[in-house]
Protein backbone atom coordinates (compact mmCIF):
# COMPACT_ATOMS: atom_id res chain seq x y z
CA UNK A 1 0.00 0.00 0.00
CA UNK A 2 1.52 2.93 -1.19
CA UNK A 3 2.01 6.18 1.39
CA UNK A 4 -0.41 8.29 -0.78
CA UNK A 5 -3.32 6.11 0.16
CA UNK A 6 -2.21 5.28 3.94
CA UNK A 7 -2.89 9.07 4.34
CA UNK A 8 -6.06 9.10 2.48
CA UNK A 9 -7.13 6.08 4.81
CA UNK A 10 -5.44 8.18 8.03
CA UNK A 11 -7.42 10.83 7.34
CA UNK A 12 -10.49 9.31 6.98
CA UNK A 13 -10.65 7.59 9.90
CA UNK A 14 -9.53 10.78 11.71
CA UNK A 15 -12.14 12.48 10.26
CA UNK A 16 -14.74 9.17 11.15
CA UNK A 17 -13.60 9.24 14.80
CA UNK A 18 -14.14 13.09 15.53
CA UNK A 19 -16.94 13.19 14.06
CA UNK A 20 -17.78 10.29 16.02
CA UNK A 21 -16.74 11.75 19.03
CA UNK A 22 -18.64 14.96 18.81
CA UNK A 23 -21.77 12.58 17.32
CA UNK A 24 -21.84 10.98 20.66
CA UNK A 25 -21.84 13.67 22.84
CA UNK A 26 -24.96 14.89 21.38
CA UNK A 27 -26.46 11.30 20.58
CA UNK A 28 -26.95 11.75 17.29
CA UNK A 29 -24.53 9.30 15.93
CA UNK A 30 -25.12 6.37 13.94
CA UNK A 31 -22.22 3.84 12.50
CA UNK A 32 -23.52 1.42 9.89
CA UNK A 33 -22.08 -1.44 7.85
CA UNK A 34 -23.84 -3.32 4.84
CA UNK A 35 -22.95 -5.80 2.54
CA UNK A 36 -24.08 -6.35 -1.45
CA UNK A 37 -23.68 -7.05 -4.79
CA UNK A 38 -22.12 -4.46 -7.43
CA UNK A 39 -22.88 -3.84 -11.10
CA UNK A 40 -20.66 -2.08 -13.22
CA UNK A 41 -21.30 -0.54 -17.12
CA UNK A 42 -18.05 0.84 -18.62
CA UNK A 43 -19.31 4.35 -20.54
CA UNK A 44 -17.02 4.77 -23.47
CA UNK A 45 -16.89 5.91 -27.10
CA UNK A 46 -16.38 2.62 -29.26
CA UNK A 47 -17.04 4.54 -32.70
CA UNK A 48 -13.69 4.14 -34.16
CA UNK A 49 -13.34 0.56 -33.28
CA UNK A 50 -15.48 -2.06 -35.63
CA UNK A 51 -17.68 -4.86 -33.61
CA UNK A 52 -16.61 -3.65 -30.46
CA UNK A 53 -18.58 -3.25 -27.13
CA UNK A 54 -18.37 -3.07 -23.26
CA UNK A 55 -20.61 -4.96 -21.33
CA UNK A 56 -21.76 -5.10 -17.45
CA UNK A 57 -20.85 -7.44 -14.56
CA UNK A 58 -21.59 -7.75 -11.23
CA UNK A 59 -19.29 -7.94 -8.44
CA UNK A 60 -19.05 -7.53 -4.66
CA UNK A 61 -19.12 -4.84 -2.30
CA UNK A 62 -18.80 -3.43 1.39
CA UNK A 63 -19.69 -0.04 3.07
CA UNK A 64 -18.71 1.16 6.60
CA UNK A 65 -20.70 4.49 7.40
CA UNK A 66 -21.00 7.44 10.20
CA UNK A 67 -24.30 9.33 10.14
CA UNK A 68 -24.40 12.24 11.97
CA UNK A 69 -27.46 13.92 12.54
CA UNK A 70 -26.99 17.91 12.37
CA UNK A 71 -30.74 19.46 11.96
CA UNK A 72 -34.29 17.57 12.43
CA UNK A 73 -34.32 14.94 10.14
CA UNK A 74 -31.02 16.17 8.16
CA UNK A 75 -27.74 14.22 8.63
CA UNK A 76 -24.80 14.27 7.32
CA UNK A 77 -22.40 10.86 6.42
CA UNK A 78 -18.91 9.79 5.13
CA UNK A 79 -16.95 6.38 5.87
CA UNK A 80 -14.93 3.92 3.39
CA UNK A 81 -16.24 1.65 1.47
CA UNK A 82 -14.66 -1.63 -0.64
CA UNK A 83 -16.36 -1.71 -3.70
CA UNK A 84 -15.65 -4.20 -7.05
CA UNK A 85 -16.22 -2.65 -10.77
CA UNK A 86 -15.82 -5.40 -12.97
CA UNK A 87 -16.66 -5.10 -16.52
CA UNK A 88 -15.82 -6.79 -19.76
CA UNK A 89 -14.73 -5.79 -23.15
CA UNK A 90 -15.61 -8.14 -26.16
CA UNK A 91 -15.60 -8.08 -29.98
CA UNK A 92 -19.21 -8.72 -31.94
CA UNK A 93 -19.85 -10.25 -34.83
CA UNK A 94 -17.23 -11.78 -37.32
CA UNK A 95 -15.09 -11.68 -34.13
CA UNK A 96 -17.29 -12.84 -31.70
CA UNK A 97 -15.14 -15.25 -28.98
CA UNK A 98 -12.48 -12.54 -28.50
CA UNK A 99 -12.68 -10.81 -25.22
CA UNK A 100 -11.19 -9.08 -22.18
CA UNK A 101 -13.02 -9.53 -18.46
CA UNK A 102 -11.49 -6.40 -16.18
CA UNK A 103 -11.68 -6.91 -12.35
CA UNK A 104 -11.36 -4.25 -10.34
CA UNK A 105 -10.85 -3.58 -7.04
CA UNK A 106 -11.47 0.26 -5.18
CA UNK A 107 -11.01 2.34 -1.90
CA UNK A 108 -14.50 5.04 -2.32
CA UNK A 109 -14.50 7.70 0.01
CA UNK A 110 -18.36 9.20 0.09
CA UNK A 111 -19.54 12.34 1.38
CA UNK A 112 -23.40 13.01 1.35
CA UNK A 113 -25.90 14.64 3.11
CA UNK A 114 -29.34 13.90 3.02
CA UNK A 115 -32.94 13.20 4.98
CA UNK A 116 -35.30 11.22 6.43
CA UNK A 117 -38.45 11.81 4.51
CA UNK A 118 -40.59 8.68 6.64
CA UNK A 119 -39.85 8.80 10.23
CA UNK A 120 -36.24 9.61 11.97
CA UNK A 121 -35.20 6.56 13.57
CA UNK A 122 -32.94 8.60 16.22
CA UNK A 123 -36.22 9.52 17.76
CA UNK A 124 -39.02 6.61 16.74
CA UNK A 125 -39.09 3.21 16.12
CA UNK A 126 -40.39 1.40 13.30
CA UNK A 127 -40.08 1.97 9.44
CA UNK A 128 -38.15 4.94 8.24
CA UNK A 129 -36.94 6.06 4.49
CA UNK A 130 -34.04 8.11 3.83
CA UNK A 131 -32.65 9.84 0.79
CA UNK A 132 -28.72 11.23 0.41
CA UNK A 133 -26.49 12.69 -2.31
CA UNK A 134 -23.10 14.08 -2.76
CA UNK A 135 -19.95 13.17 -4.15
CA UNK A 136 -17.04 10.54 -3.86
CA UNK A 137 -13.46 9.89 -4.60
CA UNK A 138 -11.58 6.91 -5.09
CA UNK A 139 -8.71 4.54 -4.92
CA UNK A 140 -8.12 2.16 -7.46
CA UNK A 141 -6.44 -0.86 -5.81
CA UNK A 142 -5.95 -3.67 -7.95
CA UNK A 143 -6.77 -4.75 -12.01
CA UNK A 144 -7.16 -8.20 -13.42
CA UNK A 145 -7.26 -9.38 -16.38
CA UNK A 146 -8.89 -12.60 -17.87
CA UNK A 147 -9.10 -12.80 -21.84
CA UNK A 148 -9.06 -14.71 -24.85
CA UNK A 149 -7.50 -13.79 -27.63
CA UNK A 150 -7.29 -15.26 -31.25
CA UNK A 151 -3.80 -16.87 -32.69
CA UNK A 152 -3.28 -14.25 -35.87
CA UNK A 153 -1.06 -16.81 -37.47
CA UNK A 154 -3.16 -19.78 -36.80
CA UNK A 155 -6.00 -19.25 -39.88
CA UNK A 156 -8.18 -22.38 -39.81
CA UNK A 157 -9.90 -23.50 -42.99
CA UNK A 158 -13.19 -22.44 -42.43
CA UNK A 159 -11.57 -18.98 -41.59
CA UNK A 160 -11.59 -18.59 -38.00
CA UNK A 161 -8.90 -18.56 -35.15
CA UNK A 162 -7.43 -21.15 -32.19
CA UNK A 163 -7.85 -18.95 -29.28
CA UNK A 164 -4.88 -18.27 -26.51
CA UNK A 165 -6.52 -17.70 -22.62
CA UNK A 166 -4.37 -15.11 -20.65
CA UNK A 167 -4.68 -13.60 -17.18
CA UNK A 168 -2.41 -11.37 -15.35
CA UNK A 169 -2.61 -8.57 -12.75
CA UNK A 170 -2.16 -5.21 -13.85
CA UNK A 171 1.69 -3.38 -12.92
CA UNK A 172 0.13 -0.08 -11.21
CA UNK A 173 3.89 0.88 -10.27
CA UNK A 174 5.07 0.92 -14.40
CA UNK A 175 1.07 1.96 -15.07
CA UNK A 176 2.16 1.31 -18.62
CA UNK A 177 -1.19 2.54 -19.94
CA UNK A 178 -1.43 5.34 -17.91
CA UNK A 179 -4.37 4.61 -15.81
CA UNK A 180 -5.27 7.37 -13.24
CA UNK A 181 -5.52 5.55 -10.14
CA UNK A 182 -7.61 8.80 -8.06
CA UNK A 183 -11.10 9.26 -9.78
CA UNK A 184 -14.39 11.04 -8.59
CA UNK A 185 -18.09 11.28 -9.20
CA UNK A 186 -21.30 11.75 -7.63
CA UNK A 187 -23.00 9.64 -5.74
CA UNK A 188 -27.11 8.98 -4.75
CA UNK A 189 -28.13 6.99 -1.86
CA UNK A 190 -31.50 5.03 -0.73
CA UNK A 191 -32.29 3.44 2.05
CA UNK A 192 -35.25 1.44 4.03
CA UNK A 193 -35.26 0.43 7.25
CA UNK A 194 -36.78 -0.28 10.56
CA UNK A 195 -35.41 1.18 13.81
CA UNK A 196 -35.39 -1.00 16.85
CA UNK A 197 -34.21 0.93 20.45
CA UNK A 198 -30.26 0.49 19.42
CA UNK A 199 -30.31 -1.35 16.16
CA UNK A 200 -31.68 -0.11 12.64
CA UNK A 201 -31.91 -2.89 10.06
CA UNK A 202 -31.82 -1.65 6.27
CA UNK A 203 -31.50 -2.32 2.46
CA UNK A 204 -29.97 0.30 0.83
CA UNK A 205 -29.14 1.55 -2.95
CA UNK A 206 -26.19 3.38 -4.17
CA UNK A 207 -25.74 4.78 -7.36
CA UNK A 208 -22.32 6.27 -8.44
CA UNK A 209 -21.70 8.66 -11.45
CA UNK A 210 -18.42 8.97 -12.60
CA UNK A 211 -16.93 11.93 -13.97
CA UNK A 212 -13.13 11.52 -14.21
CA UNK A 213 -11.48 9.44 -17.19
CA UNK A 214 -9.91 6.54 -16.32
CA UNK A 215 -6.83 7.05 -18.14
CA UNK A 216 -4.08 9.94 -17.34
CA UNK A 217 -2.93 10.77 -20.87
CA UNK A 218 -6.59 11.27 -22.92
CA UNK A 219 -6.44 13.94 -24.86
CA UNK A 220 -9.34 13.67 -26.67
CA UNK A 221 -12.45 14.53 -24.45
CA UNK A 222 -14.68 12.61 -27.01
CA UNK A 223 -12.96 9.36 -25.49
CA UNK A 224 -13.21 9.95 -22.23
CA UNK A 225 -13.86 6.38 -20.27
CA UNK A 226 -16.07 6.86 -17.02
CA UNK A 227 -17.81 4.22 -14.93
CA UNK A 228 -21.39 4.31 -14.03
CA UNK A 229 -21.99 2.00 -10.86
CA UNK A 230 -24.74 0.18 -8.71
CA UNK A 231 -25.16 -1.13 -5.37
CA UNK A 232 -27.38 -2.64 -3.80
CA UNK A 233 -26.97 -4.39 0.21
CA UNK A 234 -28.63 -5.22 3.34
CA UNK A 235 -26.88 -3.81 6.66
CA UNK A 236 -27.47 -3.27 10.13
CA UNK A 237 -26.50 0.26 12.11
CA UNK A 238 -25.88 1.07 16.05
CA UNK A 239 -27.03 4.18 17.41
CA UNK A 240 -25.63 5.89 20.02
CA UNK A 241 -28.43 7.20 21.92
Amino acid sequence: MNKTLCKALCLCLFSSASLGLSAQNQNKLKIAVDGGYTYTAMNANLSNLVDSRYTTRYGFGINLSGEYLFWKSLFVSTGVSYLQKNYQYERTGSRSGWFTKYNNDFLAFPLLVGGYILNNPHESQGVWIKLAGGMYTEYWLRMKREGQYPVIGELQENGSFNYIQVSDTYDFEKNENQLNRFGYGLQGQAQLGYSFKKFDLHAAYNYQYGLSDINKAQADKNQKMTTRSYMISLGVAYKFN
